[in-house]
């Protein structure tokens, strides 16, 4: 297997301080190191922000409903997204820990990428995704240390609901505890040998 073309989320406040943008760039370097013609696509969902829902734009996403300019460029925007994803050999998807939640911006983006029908469906059995299962890096720092909460268990609900089950964590924690060098080493070795696997 090789990595053609990898998406890259960014969702820190705090531009290049952040301990989660420092771990994704490590990420990419990495993986461009071992596929030296890997496209990166790169979206910053801070800098650029995906509009919270509101009732006419929720009509759009979930319903269809492309009766004024703001619910068509709603939808646009979706596929968009959407197509970003399908397109991607690899997510990697920076995620500090805020107020011992998700980013907004992040939540934000998978209201607009969670559709019926398009990323997800209810069957016999029940919920089904529909985007291809391509490998997700979730790179998560906190200053705390919180291993498999309730966080990475929502993540871990949500991202396999649309259709993307093959999920890495990729923690850097304790960094308000001084042990910010020693996770970003562990996140190497731990993309390091990712990146083996795929290449196998």
């Amino acid at each position: 297997m090789t990595i053609k073309r990898a998406l890259v989320l960014r969702n820190a406040v705090t531009g290049a301080a952040s301990f989660s943008n420092k771990g994704v760039n490590q990420a990419i370097a990495s993986i461009k190191a071992a596929f030296p013609e890997v496209v990166i696509v790169e979206r910053d969902l801070t800098k650029n922000q995906v509009p919270m829902l509101d009732e006419e734009t929720a009509d759009a996403i979930r319903n269809f409903k492309l009766d004024s300019d703001v619910q068509k460029k709603a939808d646009a925007l979706a596929t968009e997204l959407i197509e970003e994803i399908k397109t991607a050999d690899l997510l990697i998807v920076g995620l500090p820990r805020y107020n011992f939640g998700v980013p907004t911006s992040f939540k934000t983006y998978l209201d607009y990428v969670a559709r019926p029908k398009v990323t997800f469906q209810y069957g016999a059995n029940g919920p089904e995704g529909l985007l291809p299962n391509v490998p997700v890096w979730l790179v998560m720092s906190a200053g705390g240390a919180y291993g498999e909460d309730y966080y990475w268990k929502w993540l871990n609900t949500v991202l396999p609901f649309i259709g993307l089950k093959n999920l890495t964590p990729l923690r850097i924690e304790g960094v308000a505890m001084g042990k910010a060098d020693e996770s970003i080493a562990a996140l190497s070795e731990a993309v390091a040998e990712k990146i083996k696997a795929i290449q196998a």
